[in-house]
């Protein structure tokens, strides 16, 4: 067999995977989207439900569907196979790759333009989040400052690579002093993972979700206008020190480190080389470069 990296799977045939493996009568399947992950739509007569086909390799998607149980109300739930598991295997070209179906979150994507009011009720959903994820068992994430050098040797301009190193370096050492509060953290806390059904959010996709400093969360939300009112609804439900949210600009260059090893690796992988035109790289970048003025005030360019 010819070695693959990706496969995409014939609808038709996870059509009749679910079937089987769910015990569900299923009349159609069709691809959403394919990137890290592949998501499908699969018609039932109860109404649709969203199939979720992982990469080889990743290992915790009976984990996600366990979260999602533990937390509750606010997230979308996993639907068990009918033999009770919370996760099936499929043997794809490039090896065993876990799926998982979902309960179809009702709503969609908050439109625009997005508000202080929905800002703020974000705010109170996160901080939900956070408070009902509380206690559950998860691995720690990846710390963004292993991922460094990989970047740094992808960054053909001397200039960038030595301003990042230098903001990544103090970014870590302020993050690791500033007793910052550990939980279980989503991992992608952006609008593009939550549906809005009339006034309730409901969050979906926690593959990303590890355990981490949890004001890592909120630093997507914080370069935002409308970070006030989130900041304010947040506080509605749970405390977050002034410390905590000095120390977002810190946790946003490790988010970018993160960002960019991504773009720079994972996503090219998955994409094709083509991804790098998108102007992702040189966006982090130019968040990198504008925080060093403010960050690192003796920095010189």
């Amino acid at each position: 067999m010819v070695p693959t990296l990706r496969s995409i799977v014939d609808p038709a045939w996870l059509a009749s995977t679910v079937a089987r493996e769910y015990g569900l009568e299923v009349s159609g399947c069709v691809l959403l989207r394919s990137l890290v992950n592949d998501v499908y739509r699969v018609d039932t007569p109860a109404g649709p439900r969203v199939l979720k086909l992982y990469r080889t390799g990743y290992s915790a998607a009976g984990r996600e569907v366990a979260l999602a149980a533990h937390v509750g109300s606010g997230v979308a739930q996993g639907v068990p196979l009918a033999d009770g598991s919370p996760a099936g295997t499929i043997e794809a070209p490039e090896g065993a790759r876990a799926f998982t179906l979902w309960e179809w979150v009702p709503g969609a994507k908050p439109a625009k333009p997005r508000t202080d009011e929905l800002y703020h009720r974000f705010g109170i959903a996160t901080a939900a989040f956070h408070e009902a994820a509380s206690g559950f068992e998860a691995p720690s994430a990846v710390d963004p400052a292993t991922l460094l050098d990989d970047v740094l040797a992808s960054l053909p301009d001397p200039e960038d690579r030595r301003l990042t190193a230098a903001l990544t370096a103090e970014a870590a050492s302020r993050v690791a002093g500033a007793g910052l509060e550990r939980g279980i953290c989503h991992g992608d806390v952006t609008l593009d993972n939550v549906h809005a059904d009339g006034d309730r959010l409901v969050f979906f996709d926690l593959d990303c979700a590890a355990e981490n400093w949890l004001a890592a969360d909120l630093s997507p939300v914080a370069a935002t206008p409308q970070w006030p009112a989130f900041l304010a609804g947040y506080r509605t439900v749970r405390e977050l020190p002034d410390t905590a949210v000095g120390a977002l600009p810190w946790l946003d260059v490790l988010l970018r480190i993160g960002y960019l090893h991504f773009h720079l690796y994972a996503k090219p992988a998955m994409r094709g080389t083509e991804s790098l035109t998108e102007g992702w790289v040189d966006q982090n970048l130019g968040q990198l470069r504008a925080a060093a003025g403010w960050l690192l005030p003796e920095w010189e360019t």
